[in-house]
């Protein structure tokens, strides 16, 4: 199933029923689809029932910043980071931007959202986790981004919640 336009934000899910014993889970396929970018790059096992009702709450909740909303797209990504995964561990990590489903953020793959009070914008990256300094590198990282109307969000989200309940 699809919600949304692949070419500006949509989020593709499918049970697969051979990964299922029973109908507990929906183990299957979510990608996200930002400018026509998929994320993850490979396919990897979802947990649906979990993964899309979290997806939803979060587009639903999506908070506005205006500074950020602005910023240019390697800036607002690389801040947005920092306030998910602050450097200094004193720091509570705040994942108020931080839309991305665990099957996708196991993949090294995050999708920040941040609005400006009327519009929405989504950015993402496939990043590389340094080990020795236990951090994503964010030099030079290719993002996808876009700019969404509240309806357009609206759609999503409606299609996410026909989703939430995965026929097997």
């Amino acid at each position: 199933m699809i919600s949304g336009n692949p070419y500006k934000f949509a989020v593709l899910s499918g049970v697969i029923n051979e990964w299922n014993l029973d109908d507990t889970f929906g183990n299957g396929v979510l990608l996200i689809c930002i400018n026509g970018d998929i994320y993850p790059k490979e396919i990897v096992t979802a947990t649906l029932r979990c993964e899309i009702e979290y997806l939803r709450q979060k587009l639903r909740n999506v908070t506005t910043d205006k500074r950020l909303y602005v910023l240019p797209p390697q800036q607002a990504f690389a801040e947005i980071y920092d306030i998910t995964f602050p450097e200094d561990t004193q720091n509570d990590n705040n994942d108020c931007f931080n839309i991305t489903p665990a099957a996708i953020s196991d993949c090294n793959c995050f999708v920040f959202a941040v609005r400006d009070e009327i519009n929405i914008r989504i950015l993402a990256s496939k990043l590389t986790y340094e080990t020795e300094n236990s951090r994503h590198k964010l030099e030079n990282i290719s993002i996808s981004e876009t700019f969404l109307t509240a309806g357009e969000l609206e759609e999503v989200t409606a299609g996410l919640e026909r989703m939430q309940q995965p026929e097997m």
